[in-house]
């Protein structure tokens, strides 16, 4: 008899086991490679086996699963470059003229624009990489397109840990996209050479021309972007505030490449080739112009994460539409995971992978419960109803991830999804029309446009409206990744009871709350052990905190400190004690430590022997002969100082050996006791 099949979702389970363990272990990848054919070979006797018996054998199952996580490990380790003997980290001591192409442009800020730049010569060898590229504005106001082929002179740095603690780490994130190290160009160090016409150059001027048959339209900045987000997940020069309008409202996934744009997408498109099914062959053809649309549009929006699920899962569910076979919706989740994990591992720790996947698997598990549940015998009453449903089931799925990464709860998503949704999708169906009568009917696009307009500034209105009740919106949630994972079992027993109302899940239930509130307690007393005093990258001004047990006080003259950002995350990462603020001053103890500091004024007393010297706000002092009166064991400078200030300190206290931390270069300055 055949072998009974093995569940899909259990084997993308240990798949991704196997990712997370090699990610943290990084193991050698022949050593991994030998395993896994090890593995495989026994996989196969037990597989053999398992024919000749009616019901499967325990050995059978173990040996699929550990052959799923080492085919996770290995994938993660083919995938990691660093790896690779010609990639462009094994070269940096030889690094002087670097060769290659832009890729993709990135966000950018008041001061510099930001690219990925993948390296192809690190001076006449031959390598592969991307890393960050930086180009301030006052070294050059052009900005660089993809394809675009550069000489560059200049050093490679590794891109710094987080500046301030408990903020996002940057560095982490670039890892994951495999990027290590960054380059700051410089006026006089870069050459532009003639373009490289690859996929990244030809998936941009399509993309740029696709999105600039809309300047016939003379529409606002704020009306281009959301376009430029809603069509094609560009959101690159987006406003701040209307991103922060958004995610304040609970409704930033509008903007991004979801599930909700693909099945539009896949909708329309079966709509207009339904035709095709009357002829020979023509189910073929509808399948394969979807496939081919779809992957194109996954392309045109910059392939991510949320894109390919989605993508890929409506891909599987088209094919299964082909073969006239309806397949189980958590097989064709677990299926389109793996098909993504083993093209890109990355993905798995990508934020939009994980609410997207949360999010869909939410919205698949709990339907039993509110499909059901049909208040009115009004369609108009019940698509309002059930889009409030899956909404709240949605956020209630991905509601640890939220607290866990973002520490927010918007309250008033039911009011911000009721109408944006229905409009938002509407802007896109009437998005799509529009950039395809751009370029065959211009006169009947303006028009439409109009129209077009009005919607996203109804809908950009009422979400600033949402997101002015910030009463609702609550913010610096303090979360851990422990309090993530004893959540989600809380959630999962949860949601198994009201399957199945056994005493047995009771229990499961009841013990896994328990330990949640145990958990926040000793997370709460875990936080007020110890202290620490900090000296924060701060740029607008000098900002200091010395903790002691459930206190912190702050030293700052910020006229409102406990609005600063840094202080916000960092008061949030210590589960929010209580802050007392107090005027910077010039000396400060802390564990038998004396810290002088310097400001612009540039006083102190030729009598204070000090420990740490704190220079602030760029002192005009004479660094030599200030270490020659107080002696400090180590010299900090903040990011209030003058760049230039900061180099001369530094080469000072080289000469001196002395210790010297810059913030604006380290990031934070901690003292422990």
């Amino acid at each position: 008899m055949k072998t009974i099949k093995f569940p899909t979702v259990l084997i993308a389970l240990f798949f991704i086991f196997g990712i997370v363990a090699n990610f943290y272990w990084r193991l050698d990848t022949t050593w991994i490679a030998v395993t896994n054919l090890t593995v495989l070979i026994l996989f196969g006797i037990h597989f053999r086996l398992s024919n000749k018996h009616f019901f499967q054998k325990i050995y059978f199952s173990l040996f699929t699963c550990l052959l799923s996580f080492c085919i996770g490990m290995l994938t993660y380790s083919l995938h990691y470059h660093p790896g690779y003997k010609n990639h462009y980290s094994h070269f940096l001591s030889d690094a002087d003229l670097m060769k290659g192409t832009i890729s993709e442009r990135l966000k950018s800020n008041d001061y510099a624009e930001k690219y990925y730049f993948k390296i192809t010569r690190i001076n006449d060898k031959k390598v592969f990489g991307k890393i960050l590229l930086t180009v301030p504005k006052k070294v050059s106001t052009e900005k660089f397109h993809a394809g675009d082929e550069l000489y560059i002179k200049g050093e490679l740095t590794p891109i710094a840990k987080s500046f301030n603690p408990y903020q996002f780490d940057y560095a982490s994130y670039l890892e994951k996209q495999n990027v290590f190290h960054q380059l700051n160009l410089k006026a006089g160090t870069y050459l532009k050479a003639a373009t490289n016409h690859n996929l990244d150059f030809y998936v941009e001027t399509y993309r740029n021309k696709l999105l600039g048959s809309f300047k016939i339209h003379h529409f606002t900045n704020d009306i281009n972007h959301i376009i430029d987000a809603l069509l094609l997940g560009q959101r690159q020069d987006m406003n701040s505030q209307v991103t922060d309008n958004y995610t304040n409202a609970g409704v930033i996934h509008i903007l991004a490449i979801s599930g909700l744009h693909i099945a539009i997408l896949y909708a329309l498109l079966l709509f207009f080739l339904k035709p095709l099914n009357r002829f020979k062959n023509g189910k073929l053809l509808q399948f394969i112009i979807i496939i081919v649309f779809l992957w194109l549009f996954a392309i045109l929006s910059g392939l991510s994460a949320s894109v390919v699920r989605s993508v890929v899962m409506f891909s599987l569910i088209s094919f299964g539409l082909y073969l006239n076979r309806s397949g189980n919706i958590y097989n064709i989740l677990a299926v389109s995971m793996l098909i993504i994990l083993l093209c890109n591992p990355n993905f798995l720790f990508d934020v939009g992978f994980q609410l997207s996947y949360v999010a869909v698997f939410s919205i698949v598990w709990l339907q039993p419960f509110y499909r059901s549940f049909k208040p009115s015998r009004f369609k108009l009453v019940n698509y309002f109803v059930d889009l409030l449903t899956i909404s709240f089931v949605a956020q209630i799925g991905v509601l640890p991830l939220s607290l866990y990464y973002f520490h927010q709860v918007p309250l008033l998503f039911f009011l911000a999804n009721l109408v944006v949704i229905p409009l938002s999708s509407f802007v896109l169906i009437l998005g799509i029309a529009i950039l395809a009568f751009n370029f065959t009917i211009p006169g009947l696009a303006i028009i439409l446009g109009k129209l077009l307009g009005f919607a996203i500034e109804i809908m950009n209105q009422y979400i600033a409206w949402i997101a002015s009740f910030e009463t609702f919106a609550i913010k610096d949630i303090p979360f851990s990744f422990s309090l993530l994972l004893i959540f989600y079992l809380m959630l999962t027993a949860l949601v198994l009871w009201l399957y199945e109302k056994e005493y047995s899940r009771l229990i499961l239930f009841l013990s896994s709350s328990f330990a949640f509130q145990i958990l926040i307690l000793f997370t709460l007393w875990q936080s007020k052990q110890g202290s620490e005093f900090i000296v924060f990258n701060n740029k607008k001004s000098t900002l200091l905190t010395e903790k002691r047990k459930d206190r912190i006080s702050v030293y700052s003259n910020d006229s409102l400190p406990k609005e600063n950002k840094n202080l916000k995350a960092y008061s949030c990462g210590n589960f929010n004690q209580t802050l007392e603020v107090q005027p910077l001053q010039n000396v400060l103890f802390y564990d038998n430590r004396k810290i002088l500091v310097i400001d612009s004024l540039g006083v102190y007393s030729l009598n204070q022997k000090t420990d740490i010297l704190l220079l602030i706000q760029s002192p005009k002092v004479n660094l030599n002969r200030v270490i020659e009166t107080i002696h400090p064991k180590a010299v900090i400078a903040d990011a209030t100082n003058y760049k230039s200030y900061v180099n001369r300190w530094k080469s000072t206290c080289e000469t001196k050996k002395i210790p010297f931390h810059a913030t604006a270069e380290k990031g934070f300055y901690k003292i422990e006791n």
